[in-house]
């Protein structure tokens, strides 16, 4: 009993000192030392004790979001940043890193954004400039080989180039063309997409796309014109938006409209799942498409992700309708595997295989379809 009481006493001290409020002067000068060490953890969790006990100021977050950009968690450091701002929107180191962190989770439109309020002299090493007439240029080429005896298999090639129109406004525009031979007919399809993307502030971007397709069957010719609007809105670590399009061909009106959402968790790897839902109206009747995918960072350079697509793929579009499945033969389902490959500064490489269950029209038998793609971006 007396070795008890003499273990509680010596113990009662620690826990009293642990529990200590955090007073400005320690939290200040205890994330200083920890940021000149590089103790990211600590400093960490000394700030969310300072900001838990209402002591809270622009260093302090400043010193937060570094450490988490230090450990690769952009989006935790994206949020201090943002938080840091609040106390001094003139700030440039902080306009800074919230550009960084913008371009390290993927957001172009909205790193641009923050692009326009850098100081001249950074914009001047980073090559920022308003407009830019040609600020990357894409190409595309894409392999089919399926198990049908009366389909050939395809091929898809797509060139692309985007126009930085303004820190906020920037136009992409793509050619591509694509061709089967379906029942000894040869299926050409050229066609010509243009996308206008506008950023508001708020991490709000609008998106307004025309997409023709130039279909040609042997010596019968139906030409399709898209139109695409979405609107999307970011919340830290989750995205969500919606969209809608109508194409208008020979056969009649195709409407779509879809809902998406994506989420990041934290962590280095950046794991995100992604959804899409959508609704699609035909004059020959309608349906519900699902798509699912998930991604991380494999390496600091590449990242992989996986998706499925569940539904009756008949003129159905996505990524913002830069393609449109309207092949004779519908897709029943679909999954595949993409990988980007970031070598540097100007060029990024992606890959992708897909595997495709498609539909005859005429039958309604199933055939099997599994496609290879690759590509390069260069940036100017």
């Amino acid at each position: 009993m007396v070795k008890f009481i003499i273990v509680a006493l010596l113990f009662i001290p620690a826990v009293v000192i642990a529990q200590q409020p955090v007073t400005f002067r320690s939290a200040d000068s205890i994330t200083y030392q920890c940021y000149l060490k590089g103790e990211w953890e600590k400093l960490i969790s000394t700030g969310q004790q300072a900001i838990a006990q209402n002591i809270d100021y622009k260093r302090l977050r400043q010193r937060i979001g570094y450490a988490w950009f230090a450990r690769g968690d952009y989006y935790a450091a994206q949020s201090q940043y943002e938080k840091a701002l609040a106390f001094d929107e003139c700030d440039p180191d902080i306009r800074e890193y919230l550009y960084y962190c913008a371009l390290k989770t993927g957001n172009q439109v909205n790193a641009r954004f923050i692009a326009k309020d850098l100081t001249p002299d950074l914009k001047k090493i980073l090559g920022i400039e308003t407009f830019k007439p040609v600020e990357s240029i894409d190409l595309e080429y894409n392999y089919k080989s399926n198990n049908s005896l009366t389909r050939s298999n395809p091929t898809y090639l797509r060139t692309g180039v985007n126009t930085q129109l303004g820190y906020r406004l920037q136009l992409y525009q793509s050619v591509s063309n694509y061709q089967q031979t379906i029942d000894s007919a040869l299926t050409k399809q050229p066609e010509y997409y243009a996308l206008l993307s506008y950023s508001f502030p708020s991490k709000i971007s609008i998106d307004v796309a025309y997409h023709y397709l130039n279909t040609r069957v042997g010596n019968y010719k139906i030409p399709g014109n898209m139109i695409f609007a979405g609107i999307s809105k970011g919340i830290n670590r989750l995205n969500l938006g919606i969209n809608g399009s109508v194409l208008n061909n020979s056969t009649g009106n195709t409407t779509q409209i879809g809902l998406q959402a994506k989420v990041t968790l934290p962590g280095k790897s950046g794991i995100y799942f992604q959804s899409s839902l959508c609704g699609i109206n035909e004059p020959d009747g309608s349906g519900t498409i699902l798509a699912q995918s998930a991604g991380l960072r494999v390496t600091k350079n590449l990242w992989a992700e996986g998706n499925i697509t569940l539904g009756y793929l008949k003129n159905y579009n996505d990524f913002r309708a830069l393609y449109v499945y309207n092949s004779v033969d519908p897709t029943t389902f679909r999954t595949g595997l993409s990988l980007f490959w970031y070598l540097g500064k100007p060029i990024s490489l992606f890959g992708n295989y897909t595997f495709d269950q498609k539909q005859i029209t005429s039958n309604l038998n199933i055939y099997n379809q599994q496609s290879f793609s690759g590509g390069i971006i260069w940036k100017l």
